[in-house]
């Protein structure tokens, strides 16, 4: 009994001049140093109940309204979806990634501006100077791009576009294909050289789908007629994807 009025002495004695803490204040205090015989009566180390929630705020002002975005419409949706499907049907002449400049060749070119790698679909100006398509050395039936894809490949069809900077675009064309450059073929169709009808104009793009899929090697597009020069970009489209775009 002495000792429990001794340590109550000890524990009240050093808190007269101070701020006499709850139980809950003291509790916690004894609790967090583990030795009753140390607390000490000051408040800023004491952790109380804690309070209750006030009041919510004012609720602030809505703000402002962001611009509207243009109206969707079905045919606008229909349109990006075959884009995409379009994009991922290619066989990569577009993408330096995929088809090297290596494998892109032609039987002439205008100039070091006009080489053969430069006539990828949508390939824009952008190396001070040189244009970003096929141009051919000289205007004559005959002259012909080509890819080699290294090794046998279905492909189901053509895309091809004018060029950029001036008003020049490849009319209509005819494909050969082969596993060997010596031993091509020429595409047809009932029984005659099938003639691609071509571009009108500088950018937009026009998709020929052969008249069935072919497996080849190296495939190469014959101008036929032409707005003011021989003069393409253009990409081929996957087997995998006849009958589909």
């Amino acid at each position: 009994m002495q000792f429990t009025v001794t340590v109550t002495l000890i524990l009240l004695c050093p808190c007269v001049l101070c701020h006499m803490p709850t139980l809950y204040e003291f509790c916690s205090h004894v609790v967090a140093n583990g030795n009753a015989s140390l607390a000490r009566c000051d408040s800023s180390q004491c952790q109380g109940r804690p309070g209750k929630r006030g009041i919510e705020g004012t609720r602030g002002l809505p703000g402002i309204k962001g611009e509207r975005g243009e109206l969707g419409t079905a045919g606008h949706l229909e349109e990006r979806i075959k884009k995409l499907e379009a994009e991922m049907c290619y066989m990569g002449v577009k993408n330096r990634h995929i088809i090297a400049d290596t494998q892109i060749t032609a039987s002439s070119i205008a100039g070091g501006n006009y080489q053969a790698y430069y006539g990828r679909l949508d390939n824009l100006d952008r190396s001070g100077g040189k244009w970003p398509h096929w141009g051919t050395g000289k205007n004559a039936i005959g002259e012909w791009h080509q890819i080699d894809f290294k090794a046998p490949k279905p492909i189901g069809g053509i895309v091809t576009q004018g060029i950029q900077t001036w008003d020049e675009w490849v009319r209509s064309f005819k494909i050969s294909y082969g596993n060997s450059t010596s031993a091509l073929i020429t595409l047809q169709e009932n029984g005659s050289d099938k003639i691609f009808t071509g571009n009108n104009d500088r950018s937009t793009k026009v998709t020929n789908m052969f008249p069935h899929v072919i497996i080849c090697r190296y495939i190469r597009v014959y101008p036929q007629t032409w707005k003011s020069y021989m003069s393409m970009r253009l990409e081929y489209i996957d087997g995998m994807c006849h009958g589909l775009l």
